[in-house]
């Protein structure tokens, strides 16, 4: 990239900034659980939520079934998407993000009552396991939650103290308890255990509640399956209890967890679709190892010349960290370290002793997979709508048009060990597709299979009529395959006196690669430049057409062939 590029790249913007003066607001969110924030026209969180989709749990708000009297949209001016990875993390994320910014519309969660923790009291001598509903952070205690119900939260207590033989009693007593003859109890009290094999328990629990509960897993599972046996309903269900708590703590390591000090974890999503130009940030703000804030940045891009990731990253850590009196003490960013950081880096965080590290791992991998989720969602949420001129203009450059690619059209064929062939054929009209004039086609001219003659005639069959009538054709040709298939639509256009008319190109899997009529290489082009992106979407289209189409003639010849094989009145 030119020198000159990173100061012509537009500043990065919040997402719900850019969201409230495009009037983009208001998205459907992607189809996968996750939380959701409504936000002011000044930013401002106004409410928060979860939900096992977040597409149909907005479309809900949208409509006003959740809300009677629409207070939440009449306050709102943007929502904004945090994907997670299951319903149990979006929970606990949304109980994080809603302790934090106390929304006016929330109800619930705005203490820590609303969910359970266990605590270990490491300072006393003989260290216990507590339920706790107020947590408190100081010296003595390591706090584990929050867990998503109490009766997950007490069966590990209750399976800790059994399993680990942990006291109990809140002050020890001068005999042995009931505890000590039922052997869930190792009775520090009396002295039946030192305080050196005690600890070693003790770290033991600490180590399960951490998420280390891989080593005693096999044996409860066991343990519980042996109880179901026995017809201990009552210790079985224990059982389960706990291995669900366990499965809670591995959960929630993702969104919650033990650490200190502020850390802010970043990654780069660029666009999948052609009329997003735009490159999305998504940071997750982390502190004492909580999550405590969600934030999405936005940049305009340029269609024909899309920046790189570390062109990207320099000019986001630049303009978020440059005026930051206060920075975090650790930065981690998703994806590998891209050529050329060193002197930015130095620069923004060498003598403020901030550590930077890409690719982190541990907990802090889940965390940057969070914030992967949060920057996709936010770069992809665009109102879907036409490509924009410029991205026209520089496919036009791209694949060298003596016009603006108005009119693209693509083929594919589909096939199946030779029989039921078919082709397809799409329109896409200024980057969009025009469903109306999709055409499908029977393959009849063609045995075997014998690709290349397929896309010929499929070519020679559209065309020879629409020259005829003299019905517009397409600015650009694109054949799904390499040279063969696209000599195949040229030699085919030659024949109905059209290969000057339409030009033709190829798009290649695998590689992405580019085929030219009169060219021996493939072009390789920057597979996420958003003329790249719109030729892709054409592809992809036309073999999605084409692949439903060949599924349909298969039905309708395996039906055939049962009808002709099953006589007449016998039950089928």
């Amino acid at each position: 990239m030119s020198g000159d590029r990173e100061g012509r790249l537009p500043s990065f913007v919040p997402a719900s900034e850019l969201a409230a003066a495009t009037g983009e607001g208001f998205r459907t969110g992607p189809d996968a659980p996750g939380v959701y924030l409504f936000k002011s026209a000044r930013g401002e969180v106004v409410y928060v939520g979860k939900a096992r989709s977040l597409r149909r749990r907005v479309l809900d708000h949208l409509r006003a079934r959740i809300e009677k009297d629409g207070t939440i949209l009449a306050q709102s001016s943007s929502v904004e998407f945090v994907p997670t990875a299951n319903e149990r993390e979006a929970l606990l994320l949304e109980a994080s993000l809603v302790k934090q910014y106390q929304p006016p519309y929330n109800v619930l969660l705005k203490d820590d009552r609303s969910y359970p923790y266990l605590a270990v009291t490491v300072g006393e001598e003989f260290p216990r396991v507590l339920l706790v509903r107020r947590p408190r952070r100081r010296p003595g205690i390591l706090l584990f939650g929050p867990y998503t119900s109490a009766r997950e939260a007490r069966s590990v207590e209750q399976l800790l103290g059994d399993l680990l033989q942990l006291r109990r009693c809140v002050r020890l007593p001068k005999e042995a308890c009931l505890y000590y003859h039922l052997k869930v109890c190792s009775a520090p009290c009396i002295g039946a255990i030192d305080a050196t094999a005690y600890r070693t328990q003790v770290d033991r629990a600490v180590a399960i509640l951490r998420g280390n509960a891989g080593p005693v897993r096999p044996d409860l599972e066991e343990e519980m399956r042996k109880a179901s046996g026995r017809e201990e309903f009552e210790r079985a269900a224990l059982l389960r209890d706990a291995l669900r708590g366990l499965d809670a703590l591995s959960e929630r390591q993702h969104v919650i967890g033990r650490g200190s000090g502020r850390a802010d974890v970043l990654a780069l999503a660029y666009p999948q679709h052609a009329e997003s130009l735009r490159v999305a940030v998504g940071l997750v703000r982390v502190e004492d190892g909580e999550v405590r804030g969600t934030e999405p940045h936005l940049v305009q891009v340029p269609a024909d010349d899309i920046p790189e990731p570390g062109e990207v990253l320099r000019q986001f850590l630049a303009q978020y960290y440059g005026g930051q009196l206060t920075p975090p003490e650790r930065i981690y960013i998703a994806g590998p370290r891209p050529a050329g950081m060193d002197d930015t880096l130095e620069e923004l965080f060498a003598a403020r002793g901030v550590e930077v590290q890409f690719r982190p791992t541990g907990r802090f991998s889940s965390l940057a997979r969070l914030a992967e989720r949060l920057a996709r969602a936010t770069v992809d949420q665009v109102t879907p709508g036409p490509a924009p001129r410029e991205v026209l203009r520089a496919l036009q450059t791209l694949v060298e048009l003596p016009t603006i690619p108005n009119r693209i059209e693509g083929v594919d064929i589909s096939l199946f060990q030779g029989y039921e062939a078919v082709g397809s054929l799409v329109v896409f009209e200024r980057g969009a597709p025009k469903k109306s004039e999709y055409r499908r086609f029977r393959i009849r001219g063609v045995e075997g299979t014998n690709d290349f003659a397929m896309v010929a005639e499929v070519v020679r069959r559209r065309y020879s009529r629409r020259i005829a009538e003299e019905e517009i054709l397409p600015d650009l040709l694109l054949i799904d395959g390499g040279a063969g298939q696209v000599g195949a639509a040229v030699a085919a256009l030659e024949e109905l006196g059209a290969k000057d008319r339409i030009p033709v190109v190829g798009l290649a899997k695998r590689e992405e690669e580019l085929y030219f009529p009169d060219r021996s290489v493939p072009l390789k082009p920057n597979p996420n430049l958003p003329p790249m992106l719109l030729l892709r979407a054409v592809r992809d289209e036309s073999h999605r057409f084409a692949v439903t189409y060949h599924r349909t003639r298969r039905r309708i010849r395996l039906r055939e062939e049962f009808d002709r094989v099953t006589p007449k009145g016998s039950p089928g």
